[in-house]
């Protein structure tokens, strides 16, 4: 990463100027002869007193990197659109998805790879420390969660990755294998159910499941739209399902959520901040009614059968705006990354695939249940039920785009020659920062 290799050469000469500047004053009352106790390098953070900071400090990383990094992606599916000023945003809500000079595609590369990193190294620490203090085999569980949320993100949302090292390039993983970046996030997810259950944090074990459910899933739509969207766009994994169906045993099938949530004693929501401060984007009008103002007044999304404003999306636009989607809303609403909902609709989906409509509808019913909504019955046909249902009960979630392509929904702002029409399952590049600064990425790009 451009950023990182940077920083550690300007941190050397740093170091080497203040060290020159040291000796230079030695001889005039050795002013700067003193010992800052709080003074760190690198090998301070991987004893063992800092094993649990460290993976803190990987969760705050992670969470500001998924906030960042949705917004792209989402500007570009029928989501969110384009309202501010400025032109990169615009050409995102048109459909230019693969354009690597795009500032809001390189914007948060450097943090999308350095929460790649440091959940890595959490991993890697703890796992120094849990052999000899089982207190940390707690922590050591968490790390392997958040670095398998950041991969779960990077398999999503990504067209290809470069794993570098500090200052050492890493190969880019590459379009066609990126599935593996997936399969990365479901091991993780793996290791920390076991290390949940271990200890004894049979609650965390289910979020890591729940999580495991959705990348399980993701890597199933991986195959649907690479190399190109294929089939009827239906996705069957047996083993989403089966994490599925524990998640909702275990929550006793009540409307749960898994959030990274913000504050202002933590890190910030960087896409709430675009939308509800700054401006620069806004809810799709498929999806919200706006004002002149270009703030919100109504819901535009109706529920199929009862012809409703759907709740669904009231409750995710409320969580958006801070408890009502009529107010402003800041910088700090949380981010779902995982629900009971999305269960429900991985096993409808499945049993959809399988032929099995009456499992099918029984999902779905749980799921507009949560709503008190009239049940499903075929009132319109089950390809139309599940896109609608998937659609208002994953919103803001960072999947909209991969559907939209395995559905062959367009989104009618999408230019015709744009990435997105012309090569159909192209997600975001590699941004120019680290092509630049990576020798082993060829900078005359073109993936579609």
């Amino acid at each position: 990463m451009k950023s990182t290799r940077r920083d550690a050469l300007r941190n050397r000469l740093s170091l080497m100027a203040v060290t020159f500047a040291a000796f230079s004053l030695a001889a005039c009352g050795d002013l700067l002869d003193v010992s800052n106790p709080n003074d760190l390098v690198e090998d301070d953070i991987r004893k063992e007193p800092a094993a649990s900071a460290v993976v803190n400090g990987a969760l705050s990383l992670v969470s500001s990197s998924v906030s960042q990094s949705w917004q792209p992606y989402l500007v570009a599916s029928d989501e969110m659109r384009w309202i501010g000023s400025r032109d990169a945003w615009l050409s995102l809500d048109l459909g230019f998805v693969d354009d690597p000079l795009n500032e809001f595609i390189d914007g948060p590369f450097p943090s999308m790879g350095q929460a790649r990193w440091m959940s890595d190294q959490a991993i890697e620490i703890l796992t120094e420390h849990a052999g000899s203090n089982p207190d940390h085999r707690y922590d050591l569980a968490r790390a392997n969660l958040y670095s398998g949320i950041m991969y779960m993100v990077i398999g999503e949302i990504q067209e290809d990755f470069a794993f570098s090292h500090k200052t050492e390039a890493g190969m880019p993983v590459g379009s066609a294998n990126m599935h593996q970046v997936l399969d990365g996030a479901i091991s993780r997810f793996s290791a920390a159910i076991s290390g949940f259950k271990e200890t004894g944090n049979d609650s965390d074990a289910m979020d890591a499941m729940a999580l495991r459910a959705r990348a399980r899933q993701s890597r199933a739509i991986w195959d649907i739209i690479n190399p190109s969207p294929s089939g009827n766009g239906l996705a069957n994994s047996g083993d989403a399902g089966a994490d599925a169906a524990q998640v909702l045993a275990m929550t006793g099938d009540a409307d749960w959520l898994y959030n990274f949530n913000y504050s202002t004693t933590g890190v910030s929501n960087s896409m709430a901040g675009w939308v509800n401060d700054r401006k620069e984007n806004q809810i799709d009008l498929s999806i919200a009614t706006v004002n002149d103002a270009n703030d919100i007044n109504g819901i535009a999304l109706q529920d199929p059968i009862d012809m409703v404003d759907d709740p669904a999306v009231v409750k995710w636009l409320n969580q958006w705006k801070g408890g009502n989607y009529l107010d402003k809303g800041g910088p700090y609403p949380p981010l779902t990354l995982a629900s009971s909902r999305m269960m429900h609709l991985i096993l409808a989906e499945n049993a959809l695939a399988s032929g099995d409509e009456a499992t099918f509808t029984e999902h779905v019913n749980m799921i507009r249940a949560y709503d008190g909504l009239t049940p499903y019955s075929g009132q319109i046909s089950t390809t139309d039920m599940l896109q609608h249902t998937r659609r208002v009960n994953v919103m803001l979630q960072g999947l909209r785009l991969a559907d939209m392509y395995r559905w062959g929904i367009q989104d009618p702002k999408w230019d015709g020659p744009s990435d997105a029409v012309t090569c159909p399952g192209i997600m975001l590049p590699i941004s120019i920062i680290e092509r630049r600064a990576n020798e082993n990425i060829d900078n005359a790009y073109s993936a579609c």
